[in-house]
């Protein structure tokens, strides 16, 4: 059986050899592992004269077509096109393969001339360069004396003769010479910022995690980077960046985007993870403790103290005396709670002055003064509130989640909890961006785990930090960058970002940016809070202000009474 088939397949590639052009197809499935082959002409006529027999399994497509191949191939295909008589026929071919191959970074393309009058080298010129504008990178053409032509599109487009193997050892030259990789750039730190005071020419004018990669790429490839920089270098919107790319002003957008089958974008290799930033703590108001000083289980049991020592002591007053006197011994316990000075009942023995004593000392004295250490603990001491580790202490801590516009939507789905969506809050752009930017703690934050870890590292010279990025992520996303459509050097890139990741010098890239953010002036470390001699504020003496209000009123309102109440006795008395 295996020697029939090897037979049948001898006999085949005889057949196809004999034909134009079969000896190229052979080679070329040898070489690149081609699995499938595309026949695809606008007449039948055409089709006929090239080489169909001898390589399965194949397709064969004739004239006009609105069907895709497949959105996406990972395995190399070759397309076999005949050359037409006139250059606009070539291109009604060429436009109908743009069709046909949305995906074209596996598609080599073989264009063969079966006039018996070869056509001239401007029309094999002006071909190539629309194959190459079109997406198309690996276009090979096999004239009718068996001559191979092919294109050398770096540093610009042009044609060549060459041989089978020449054109399969530049097909995978990393020699780019100085082709220009247009990247579109602005002040999106830590993906894209610009250092405006470096010059155009410098090396340092245009810096981020994206950047730097492409930078690399660059560099990597002998290419040139060409920075694209938007209007006023603001933040631009994923559509704003699908128009530019779309217009062939830039080949791709230098910030992270979220990856979707909606538009083109750069291979993902790495998860990006969308984390919250929360308050570390933030301090207490020291008047708040005059309003609330315990929580309610303390002054449950201290309200019991006061009835039992009221309770215990007209006990004892009636065993003494034969009568209550409860009002009495309540003012006793609340007088040793205020420690103020203490009018003992008269008449009754030493051992029951002596117990009462000891009663009203361990419930009141000892209570107050414990009070009032704890007291002038806190008030010289900065306490802060309970720390934030989930989207649960946020809303016991009624902290707001401030977003902007555009990431209302991609972050309702990351964060799909109700108690996450529940404590958006939306703000102007601008504002976000101070409140952010200055880690103010009155709000949390939600963005790209990178984009986090950035302004965080403004913090690390603290005593205490401002701000923590809680350890549970709230989604996961890959990141990605937009590309444009077909970009002949798409296939590199995605190597170049494989490689990036399974080096670590993804990671490498995204630690670098914060230092290269401070000497731009996009980081600004917040100054270090040292301990010295302060002016006093108004918090500070607020409690003090109070009681001192309070106890005048009280005060106040006491001797008007006293007052009314000798007038009216005065009256009385007449």
């Amino acid at each position: 059986m295996s020697l029939l088939k090897v037979s049948l397949w001898t006999l085949l590639l005889g057949v196809a050899a004999a034909q134009p052009g079969g000896p190229f197809i052979r080679q070329l499935t040898l070489e690149l592992g081609i699995k499938t082959h595309i026949y695809y002409g606008l007449s039948g006529r055409r089709l006929e004269r090239l080489p169909l027999r001898g390589h399965p399994p194949r397709i064969v497509l004739q004239g006009n077509t609105s069907e895709q191949l497949k959105t996406r191939h990972d395995a190399p295909v070759l397309v076999v096109t005949p050359l037409e008589t006139h250059l606009a026929a070539n291109l009604e071919a060429l436009r109908v393969l743009q069709v046909y191959l949305q995906d074209r970074q596996f598609n080599d393309i073989l264009l063969m001339d079966v006039d018996r009058h070869p056509q001239s080298e401007t029309i094999y010129r002006d071909l190539f360069k629309a194959y190459w504008d079109a997406g198309f990178a690996q276009v090979l053409l096999c004239s009718r004396e068996d001559r191979l032509w092919t294109m050398k599109p770096f540093p610009r487009v042009t044609i060549s003769r060459t041989t089978l193997r020449e054109y399969l050892t530049e097909r995978s030259s990393k020699d780019l010479k100085g082709y220009p990789v247009r990247v579109l750039v602005t002040n999106d730190p830590p993906h894209s910022f610009v250092s405006e005071q470096q010059s155009v020419a410098s090396g340092g004018r245009y810096q981020g995690s994206v950047i730097n990669s492409f930078k690399l790429f660059a560099a990597h490839l002998n290419a040139t980077f060409e920075a694209v920089p938007f209007p006023e270098l603001r933040r631009y919107s994923t559509r704003e960046c699908l128009e530019l790319v779309a217009s062939n002003e830039a080949d791709a957008c230098g910030s992270i985007f979220v990856m979707t089958l909606r538009y083109p974008t750069s291979q993902p290799v790495r998860l990006n993870r969308v984390a919250i930033m929360a308050p570390f703590g933030n301090p207490i108001e020291k008047f708040r403790y005059f309003f609330r000083p315990f929580d309610p289980p303390v002054w449950l049991w201290t309200g019991l103290s006061v009835a039992y020592v009221a309770l215990l002591g007209a006990l004892l007053h009636r065993w003494r005396f034969g009568r209550w006197d409860v009002g009495q011994y309540l003012l006793l316990a609340v007088q040793s709670l205020l420690t103020l000075s203490l009018a003992l009942p008269q008449g009754g023995s030493g051992g029951v002055r002596l117990l009462l004593l000891l009663l009203l000392f361990a419930t009141g004295f000892v209570l107050s003064s414990l009070y009032v250490a704890q007291l002038s603990t806190m008030l010289t001491t900065k306490l802060y509130q309970r720390p934030i580790d989930s989207v649960a202490d946020l809303k016991a801590a009624n902290v707001s989640i401030l977003l902007q516009q555009h990431n209302l939507r991609p972050n309702s789905v990351y964060g799909s909890s109700e108690a996450l969506r529940e404590r958006f809050l939306l703000a102007e752009e601008s504002l976000h961006k101070q409140r952010r930017d200055g880690l103010d703690p009155r709000f949390a934050y939600v963005d790209s785990e990178d984009r986090m870890d950035f302004y965080l590292y403004q913090q690390r010279f603290l005593r205490r930090p401002r701000m923590k990025k809680l350890f549970e992520p709230v989604g996961y996303t890959w990141a990605v960058q937009v590309i444009r459509q077909n970009w002949p050097l798409e296939r590199p890139y995605n190597e170049h970002l494989q490689r990036l990741f399974e080096t670590g010098l993804q990671a490498k890239l995204v630690r670098e940016v914060h230092e290269l953010a401070v000497r731009a002036g996009f980081l600004r470390f917040l100054p270090t809070q040292e301990a010295g001699i302060e002016p006093l504020r108004l918090e500070d003496i607020a409690m003090a202000a109070m009681v001192l209000a309070g106890g005048h009123a009280l005060a106040g309102i006491c001797f008007l009474c006293e007052l009314l109440a000798a007038s009216i006795k005065r009256m009385a008395g007449q």
